[in-house]
This record gives structure tokens, C-alpha cells and sequence, in this order.
């Protein structure tokens, strides 16, 4: 069983390192998987010692793991808006490790304790299924991408899969137009500035059937033109 717990671990963590590059800031769900599999790992170095670990043990890391990992991911999904991989991730860590939790010490409970058991277990599959639902199915990042596309300008990562202009393309909304009209006013000043025509018509175009650069806060727009500055001193 403990060898198990450390293969969903490390798996889990394999899965987030790969799924963070679809992220507007990859280095939290990043992070999180390096975690995992570095608990992966002394999982299997454990099940090589001569001592036996307690059953509790790992079920009970898991637990307090996807319990702390909801609350940041949650923070992360809804707040920040920055990373929708934390929440649900850690949701299924705490099903895991509640499950088996329970599971270890069932035949000692009576009738009402494993009703109760079974009741809480039942509600924290719901949650993560609702965490599912909220963060990976309509969880969307458009503010994430433009602060992330920024970084990248700032960073000098102009074209390319993890560039700028990538980011800025992803940075839209149907519900918040203000923000589509941050990323189209973002990409059409980088294309002008690179004199890209075509595209540079193409997003100003959007961005006028939005209100135009007067629909923008000031301050993007300068930190933008600020940034290409940057550059082009460089």
C-alpha cells in the first residue's frame, strides 16, 4: 500500500511539471510536481529500509498535503488567477489519503463512525469533482495571461510558444471585455513596433471595436511601449 501511495505521488507530480507548461506562470503547479515527486521518492527509499513505516503515515501526508494544497490552489484559481492545476491536483491528494485513512482503521469504527466516515468521504469526493469542474473545466486566466505576457516582454521573449505574443493571444474573455482590449492593445503596439503590418491591422482592428487605446488604462499601455523601449536600448 505504501509502495502505491508513493507511485500516485510521483505520477501526480510527473503529470503537473508537464501540464504547468500550458500555464501563464508554469512555476507554481512547477513547483508543486517537484514536491511531489521528491515525496515520491522518499517513499520508495522508505519502503527499502528494514523498519516498516506505519500505515498511517503516508495516507496521513497525503491528507495534510492535498488539504493545504486545496487551500492555496483555490487562492491561486480564484484570487491571484495564476494557476488552475494546484486545487484539483491536491483535491484528489486528499480523497486519496482520506480514503485510506479511513479504510485503515474501518473494522475498529462503529456503525455511526462509519456512516459519518462515509458521509465525509462522500462530500470531499464531491468538492474535488467541483474543484474539477471550476478550476480545469471553465477555469480561465485572461488577466493571468497578460501579466504573464508582460513578464515575458519585460524579459525580452518577444516571439515563440512561451513568448510575449503567445501569451497575449491567450489573454481573452468573453465576459471581460476590458481585458481582451489589454491584450489587443498589447499586441498591436508590440507588432507595430516590429513592423509587422498585417498583424499589427489585424489587432488594431479588435481593439477598435472595443473603443480604441482610449478604452485602456494609461499605465498598461506605458508599461508596454516602456518595455519595447527597454529593448531597443538594449
Amino acid at each position: 500500500m505504501a509502495l502505491l501511495f508513493s507511485v500516485i505521488s510521483t505520477v501526480l507530480g510527473i503529470i503537473l511539471i508537464w501540464m504547468s507548461k500550458n500555464q501563464p506562470f508554469p512555476e507554481h503547479s512547477k513547483n508543486f510536481g517537484i514536491l511531489l515527486i521528491v515525496l515520491g521518492s522518499l517513499g520508495f527509499i522508505a519502503e527499502q529500509a528494514e523498519r516498516e513505516v506505519g500505515p498511517t503515515i503516508e495516507p496521513l501526508i497525503l491528507t495534510i498535503l492535498g488539504g493545504i494544497g486545496v487551500v492555496i490552489g483555490l487562492i491561486h484559481a480564484i484570487r491571484t488567477r495564476m494557476d488552475v492545476l494546484i486545487a484539483p491536483s491536491s483535491g484528489f491528494l486528499l480523497v486519496v489519503g482520506t480514503i485510506a485513512l479511513f479504510s485503515n482503521e474501518w473494522s475498529s469504527l462503529s456503525s455511526f463512525e462509519q456512516i459519518s466516515a462515509f458521509i465525509l468521504i462522500s462530500i470531499i469526493i464531491l468538492l474535488n469533482i467541483y474543484l474539477i469542474f471550476r478550476t480545469l473545466l471553465i477555469g480561465k486566466l485572461p488577466l493571468a495571461w497578460s501579466q504573464s505576457g508582460l513578464r515575458q516582454l519585460r524579459r525580452g521573449m518577444i516571439f515563440g510558444e512561451n513568448g510575449a505574443i503567445s501569451c497575449f493571444e491567450k489573454a481573452w474573455d468573453v465576459d471581460e471585455e476590458h481585458l481582451n482590449a489589454m491584450a489587443y492593445s498589447a499586441l498591436s503596439i508590440i507588432h507595430n513596433h516590429f513592423e509587422n503590418e498585417e498583424e499589427y491591422k489585424k489587432w488594431n482592428q479588435r481593439l477598435l471595436q472595443l473603443g480604441g487605446l482610449e478604452s485602456v488604462d494609461k499605465t498598461w499601455i506605458e508599461a508596454v511601449e516602456e518595455s519595447l523601449q527597454n529593448l531597443s536600448n538594449n
